[in-house]
C-alpha cells in the first residue's frame, strides 16, 4: 500500500473525498443557499445529497462496466479521436476547477492573514507548492490527509457546537415557505458541490475482485459524513445570524468562528488556528483537481510499448507535464480575481456546462466502449 504504484487505500480514499466534499461547500454554499432557500436550505442539502447518491450509484454501474480506471478503459476500448477529445474535455476541467480553487483559497488567505499582501504572491505560492505535492504521486497526498483527518476533523466540529450558546430558535421556526422551484434550484446548487464524485472513474484503488464495489461503498461513507457536517453547520449558521445577513455574507463560516471566545491568550485565537480547516481542505481539492490535470496531460502523451522499461518510463512525469498545468491554473485564478464575483461565474459554468457532460460522459464511456468491443 505504501509504494508508488498509484494506488490508494480504502481508508485514504475515504479521507481524501472527504476534504474534497466538505471543505469547500462549507465555506462558500451557505451564503448562496441562504439566498435561495433560506433555512429551507435543509432541505436542499438532504435532497441534493440525495441526487449525489444516484450519481454515485451510476457511476458505480459504469465503473462495473469498465472493470479498470477511465483512463486505461478509453485507451484500450475506445477510438483515438474520441480518446483525446474526452480526455481534453476532462482535462480541461480539471484546470478550471483547480484555477478556482486556487482563486478561492487565495482570497480566504488574503481576506483572513495577510491582506496587505499582494494577490497575486498569495496566488503564487499556493500553486508552487500545490505542484510540488502532486509531483509526489497522489499516495503521498493520500497518506499526508490520512494522517490530518481527525486533527482537523474533530476541532472544527467543536468549535461548531460551541455556537450553539448563541443558537436563536427564532430563525429556523419558519420552514416550508419557499416555491419548488427555488427548492429545486437549491438542490442542484448542493448537488453542483458533489461533482468531484466524478474523478472516482480514474482513481486506481486496491485491487480487487468486483472493481468499483468497495470504491462506491467508501465514497458512499464519505458522502454521509460530508453531509452531516454541512446540514450541522448550515443551521448553525442560521439559527447564529439569520437568513438575511447569512445571504451576505462572504465567509460566514469563518465570521463565526471569530465571534467565540474561549478564556486564555492562547484560546482566544482558536478562531485563526481553525483556518487551517479550509486551508487543509482547499489545499485538497486544489491538488485533486491539479493531479487530474496532471494525470490527463500525461496520459494523453502515453503510447503503448511491450517494452517494460520503455513503459515505466512514459508513465514518469515529465517537467512540462507538471508546468504546463499549473500556470494555466494560476492564469485562471488570475483571472477570476479580477471579476467582480468570480465565485458566481464559475458556479454558472458548473451548472450549465461541467455538471451536464460530467453526468452525460460516463454513460458515452460505456456506449463507445462496448460498440468497439464488438467491432
Amino acid at each position: 500500500m505504501y509504494v508508488n504504484n498509484g494506488e490508494i487505500s480504502s481508508r485514504q480514499t475515504f479521507r481524501l473525498y472527504v476534504f474534497d466534499l466538505m471543505g469547500i461547500a462549507t465555506l462558500l454554499l451557505p451564503p448562496y443557499l441562504a439566498q435561495l432557500c433560506g433555512i429551507d436550505g435543509i432541505w436542499a442539502i438532504l435532497i441534493g445529497t440525495g441526487a449525489g447518491v444516484l450519481y454515485l450509484i451510476y457511476l458505480g454501474w459504469v465503473m462495473k462496466r469498465m472493470q479498470m480506471d477511465a483512463c486505461t478503459y478509453l485507451r484500450e476500448n475506445t477510438g483515438v479521436i474520441f480518446r483525446f477529445t474526452t480526455v481534453g474535455l476532462v482535462w480541461l476541467h480539471s484546470i478550471i476547477t483547480a484555477g478556482f480553487c486556487a482563486y478561492v483559497f487565495s482570497n480566504l488567505m488574503q481576506y483572513t492573514l495577510v491582506r496587505e499582501s499582494k494577490f497575486w504572491i498569495i496566488l503564487f505560492v499556493i500553486v508552487l507548492v500545490a505542484a510540488y505535492a502532486v509531483s509526489g504521486g497522489i499516495e503521498s497526498r493520500a497518506r499526508v490527509y490520512e494522517v490530518l483527518f481527525l486533527p482537523v476533523l474533530i476541532p472544527y466540529i467543536a468549535m461548531m457546537l460551541a455556537t450553539i450558546k448563541d443558537f436563536e430558535f427564532v430563525y429556523v421556526e419558519d420552514v416550508f415557505r419557499v416555491s419548488g422551484r427555488q427548492l429545486l434550484e437549491g438542490s442542484y446548487l448542493v448537488f453542483l458541490f458533489l461533482a468531484p464524485l466524478f474523478y472516482s472513474l480514474f482513481l486506481i484503488g486496491e485491487k480487487e475482485k468486483n472493481y468499483g464495489r468497495n470504491v462506491v461503498k467508501t465514497i458512499l461513507c464519505s458522502i454521509g459524513l460530508s453531509a452531516l457536517i454541512l446540514f450541522l453547520s448550515y443551521v448553525l449558521l442560521v439559527g447564529n445570524f439569520g437568513e438575511n445577513a447569512l445571504a451576505k455574507m462572504r465567509f460566514p463560516v469563518v465570521t463565526i468562528m471569530s465571534t467565540i471566545q474561549f478564556k486564555g491568550n492562547f484560546l482566544k485565537r482558536m478562531d485563526a488556528l481553525m483556518l487551517g480547516v479550509w486551508f487543509f481542505t482547499l489545499y485538497a481539492l486544489l491538488n485533486l483537481h491539479l493531479h487530474y490535470g496532471v494525470l490527463l496531460l500525461k496520459d494523453a502523451a502515453l503510447k503503448e510499448n511491450k517494452n517494460q522499461k520503455a513503459k515505466q518510463e512514459g508513465r514518469q512525469t515529465k517537467w512540462w507535464q507538471l508546468v504546463v498545468p499549473s500556470v494555466l491554473v494560476f492564469g485562471i485564478a488570475y483571472v477570476l480575481q479580477q471579476y467582480e464575483d468570480g465565485i458566481r461565474l464559475f458556479l454558472n459554468y458548473y451548472a450549465y456546462v461541467a455538471v451536464p457532460i460530467m453526468v452525460v460522459l460516463p454513460l458515452v464511456f460505456v456506449i463507445v466502449g462496448r460498440k468497439n468491443k464488438s467491432a
